[in-house]
């Protein structure tokens, strides 16, 4: 085993350590917390970062399409096709949801 793989295993056992030691500071509270963590870092996802790539996507294939590539027409209607589902996303996963409940 070289240096640096038994430097970093180390750093990472030393790290399983401390959170062990310490499960406050690792975030590591199951007490009711981490349900309500999963769902606002889902609904971040879904209700921000999916609508911004969609937009970021198309602002993408415009600039394709103004300066002449040849395939950004091809891009152009994949983006589209994303952003479709980018912003249906929040209802597919709400109607998923009810299903499964």
């Amino acid at each position: 085993m070289s240096k640096t793989t038994l430097a970093w295993v180390m750093v990472l056992v030393g790290l399983g350590v401390f959170m062990i030691i310490s499960p406050e500071l690792a975030h590591a509270q199951f007490a009711g917390g981490l349900e309500s963590k999963v769902q606002g870092v889902t609904n971040g996802l879904i209700n921000f970062l999916l609508p911004a790539a969609s937009v970021l996507g198309l602002v993408y294939a415009a600039i394709l399409a103004a300066t002449g590539d040849a395939s950004a027409k091809q891009r152009m209607v994949l983006v589209v096709i994303a952003s479709i589902v980018g912003f249906l996303a929040p209802l597919i996963i709400r109607w998923l949801q009810g299903m499964a409940s």
